[in-house]
């Protein structure tokens, strides 16, 4: 891992590295422009931009509370053949390896730059405009999946950032991040390494998994299916939880009521509307939260998603957008585990 000194943390964290590196990604024609979060009038002004100057380069924001899913809009935004940067989370870079992986963004010319996340507040979703210093944030404020999250570092981008005091700690995992490095001739290497320890917020993942999901793992299916099912008889049909996933990309939604699986002009929804989703989305499910934060009747959705991708994931080994290899198992399943069964969406 090589690690640099950053001359603004205390302002901005990693100000001076990052906003360094995207500079030099520009100027070099690494690539053509950089899609972050940016402040617009002022610091309560933050909007998703495409930069593509070295002087805006200094106008993005590397704090990780914005709400919104930045991999959405590159997928929906982007041509496959522009070659693009990418501010990330590890939530933003995961979704984009599972994009890549249905052919949907061209990761080849995507340039991830990740940032360490401390997870979305209930303020900053709601306003956006939240900054707290990474080893004083108040866990009360941030939202339950982000508490459920273990991976605070964005390992699966090209390069990871991470924040220590006054250093900025880069870690390079790809020949792209090497290219990216090797575009910013202009920061200086320390001598120590940085190791950023992260054991006590992957902890912390595991007690709110734990507490989110042990309450109902303990009841019977019965009481189970009662209690999610009195969540869905709430939804409004809004087709917000759709329509803001990143890894919902069909063009022609089995959801919609022309394709007559779900009624028109019904609400609530027959269950089959959640079912259906939670069928196509489950096994790939990286909790980032974007649906649940979007619903007006703050379905526990994300929790939902995220019980049941747990349980998959313990039968497949599968943890999606790590690696650009693994295929979802409900998308590559055999014959032979079809014919074992033993598995239920209870």
């Amino acid at each position: 891992m090589a690690s640099f000194v950053s001359t603004d943390y205390p302002q901005e964290y990693g100000g001076g590295v990052i906003h360094s590196l995207i500079a030099s990604m520009l100027k070099s024609g690494l690539v053509e422009e950089v899609l972050a979060f940016t402040y617009g009038v002022n610091e309560d002004d933050i909007a998703p931009f495409f930069v593509n100057s070295e002087e805006d380069a200094a106008k993005i924001v590397l704090t990780s509370y914005q709400p919104y899913s930045l991999a959405r809009l590159l997928r929906d935004y982007v041509d496959k053949d522009r070659k693009i940067g990418i501010v990330v989370r590890s939530c933003d870079a995961r979704a984009i390896v599972e994009l890549a992986k249905r052919s949907q963004v061209n990761i080849d010319n995507i340039y991830m730059l990740g940032i360490e996340c401390y997870g979305v507040t209930k303020a900053s979703a709601a306003r956006g405009d939240i900054h707290i210093h990474p080893d004083g944030t108040d866990e009360a404020i941030i939202l339950d999946h982000c508490l459920r999250c273990q991976y605070p570092l964005p390992t699966m981008a090209d390069i990871s950032c991470s924040f220590d005091k006054d250093v900025t700690a880069i870690e390079v995992h790809t020949k792209k991040g090497e290219q990216i490095l090797a575009a910013a001739s202009n920061l200086s290497p320390i001598e120590r390494e940085i190791k950023r320890d992260i054991a006590a917020i992957e902890e912390r993942a595991r007690q709110q998994q734990e507490r989110d999901f042990g309450s109902l793992e303990d009841i019977s299916t019965e009481a189970r299916l009662d209690y999610w099912f009195s969540q869905f008889d709430r939804c409004i049909k809004c087709y917000g939880c759709r329509n803001v996933c990143p890894l919902c990309y069909c063009k022609d939604c089995s959801l919609d009521a022309k394709r007559s699986l779900i009624k028109g002009g019904e609400v609530p929804p027959e269950t089959l509307f959640h079912l259906t989703r939670l069928a196509h989305v489950a096994d790939s499910c990286l909790n980032c939260g974007q649906c649940e934060m979007v619903c007006p009747m703050e379905l526990p959705l994300s929790k939902i998603f995220h019980m049941l991708h747990k349980r998959l994931s313990a039968i497949y080994g599968y943890e999606p957008g790590m690696n650009i290899d693994d295929l979802p198992p409900m998308g590559a399943i055999t014959e032979q585990e079809m014919k074992s069964g033993g598995l239920t969406l209870d």
